[in-house]
């Protein structure tokens, strides 16, 4: 009787030891004593609601700059200019925006007791979940300037191009019907404006060049440039000359010729390859602001139905 007495008392007392490791186990920072971090939980739960209404706020901001970008995009596959350059404009407008509210929400967070040290043995791994995931969701926002800028940049190239190529054209063949009519000198002219469009054309191709391949343009303007410099050679000989067909006219009539044969027969070609490249960046900006969308339209959404756990009512004395 005595042996059976001892080992139901090592029995009791192995189950009270168990109880008593199980209680040490449930230390604050764990959700299975919620009652040890109830007070640290209710105190930090108005913030990490405010914060998530906040982040669904920011969500939908870049919901908008998702939706200029596709209608920027489909501008500038449609050649629609002025729609192009307003979806531009708006878009960097919200990303200002969405920045200064990234920025300020960051601060928030900043603010709110989790950030203090210290926090994991007051607060629920749940409640410290929520936070976390608020602070890491801010991150989707980093990109959307520099994505938007390259959009930017080369939209902005493709539209400036189009009018410099449109102009340049429009200049060098008022330039030639000038001259058909005996006016040299103010043919002469007008092709001094076709030179100050290819010097403008020319820096727009060393803007580029750091990001683009401008092999395409600068053999557009090269050639553009010889048959402007032959037009005028072949003026300035016909007006030295009087109107008489000397060896020098000669020669400058075969080097306009030549020039001209090298010429593409239009610019469409090189308009189009310039929209290519603007819609490259066009696409790469959308695909990035995409990213961004879904990592915080799933935060906002995983945040927004997340409580901190409640104290369990065996725990109540």
């Amino acid at each position: 009787m005595l042996r059976i007495a001892w080992i139901v008392c090592a029995v009791l007392l192995s189950l009270g030891s168990a109880g008593i490791i199980a209680g040490i186990d449930h230390q604050p920072g764990s959700d299975a004593r919620a009652e040890l971090t109830w007070a640290a939980d209710e105190a930090i739960e108005p913030g990490l609601i405010a914060a998530a209404g906040d982040l669904d706020r920011l969500s939908t901001e870049v919901d908008k700059l998702a939706t200029l970008g596709t209608e920027a995009l489909t501008s500038l596959v449609g050649r629609d200019l002025v729609a192009l350059d307003t979806s531009i404009q708006n878009g960097q407008d919200l990303i200002t925006r969405i920045e200064a509210d990234t920025d300020a929400l960051r601060t928030r967070l900043a603010e709110l007791p989790a950030a203090d040290a210290g926090a994991e043995g007051r607060l629920s791994g749940e409640a410290r979940r929520r936070y976390a995931g608020l602070v890491g969701a801010l991150d989707a926002t980093a990109g959307l300037r520099d994505s938007w800028t390259k959009l930017t940049t080369g939209s902005v190239a493709a539209i400036k191009l189009t009018k410099l190529l449109a102009l340049h054209d429009q200049q060098t063949a008022d330039a030639a019907r000038t001259g058909t009519k005996g006016d040299y000198a103010g043919a002469l002219a007008k092709l001094a404006l076709s030179d100050a469009t290819i010097a403008q054309t020319k820096k727009l191709r060393d803007d580029l060049s750091a990001t683009v391949d401008v092999t395409i343009l600068t053999m557009w303007i090269d050639r553009n440039a010889a048959y402007d410099k032959a037009l005028r050679s072949l003026y300035v000989a016909v007006r030295s000359s009087r109107g008489k067909a000397t060896p020098a006219v000669k020669r400058a009539i075969a080097a306009q010729q030549a020039a001209l044969a090298q010429l593409p027969p239009d610019t469409r070609g090189l308009v189009l390859i310039m929209a290519d490249v603007a819609q490259g960046g066009l696409n790469q900006a959308v695909i990035t602001i995409e990213v961004a969308r879904k990592r915080l339209s799933d935060a906002s959404a995983a945040l927004s139905a997340s409580p901190s756990p409640q104290p369990s009512a065996a725990a109540n004395p």
